[in-house]
């Protein structure tokens, strides 16, 4: 009797265990098309939506996703940042440069890498930019550069990012993780939810 009652409880132990690592799990995205702010892009069913991350909501019009979790690889998507706004939250992150549409390729790219300096790994990350590159978007001009960070006592990792302005206001996909390893295993994964971006509407202007 005494054993049957020990085997019980220790079954029961295991069952709440496994499904309490179960709901820990961020539960992978169905694949089609997913509406961030005002910018559309497609995913595979292989990204994880991110919730509580340090990477923080910007405008509320953004969003994070992970293939290998954050500590490996993100990929913020962000649907909309006006003229003279910051990415993220000036609230949250005073000192953060703003973005102006007059801005080129190569400056915006450079805005970009600033904003996530300030705020990826508590700022301690140093953020550079190469090959930045015009490229269109589904009829839109638009931009495409590369990332490379240097993360104080972890790995080093790179990154793809691409974007356009539309009506004076920016959009924009970055991919970040660990290289070698992760970058290169989920480049284009990354690359084809880039490719995929559009804006969802058009500001009418009276």
């Amino acid at each position: 009797m005494m054993l049957s009652r020990i085997f019980f409880i220790t079954l029961l132990v295991a069952i709440i265990t496994i499904t309490g690592c179960a709901s820990q799990v961020p539960r992978a995205s169905d694949a089609g098309v997913y509406e961030i702010g005002r910018l559309r892009i497609t995913l595979d069913d292989r990204w994880y939506k991110q919730s509580g991350s340090d990477l923080p909501r910007g405008q509320a019009l953004s969003s994070t996703w992970s293939r290998e979790g954050l500590e490996r690889d993100r990929l913020f998507v962000t649907g909309g940042v006006d003229d003279g706004e910051p990415i993220f939250k000036a609230s949250d992150y005073p000192g953060l440069p703003v973005f102006r549409s007059n801005m080129s390729a190569t400056e915006t790219a450079g805005f970009i890498a600033k904003s996530l300096q300030g705020v990826l790994w508590s700022g301690s990350a140093v953020i550079s930019v190469s090959n930045v590159r015009e490229r269109g978007f589904t009829g839109l001009p638009g931009f495409e550069f590369e990332l490379s960070a240097d993360v104080p006592g972890a790995a080093s990792h790179r990154g793809i990012a691409g974007g356009f302005v539309d009506e004076g206001r920016l959009y924009v996909t970055v991919y970040l993780a660990e290289s070698p390893g992760y970058f290169e295993r989920h480049r284009q994964a990354a690359q084809a939810v880039i490719d995929s971006s559009v804006p969802t509407m058009k500001t009418i202007r009276w």
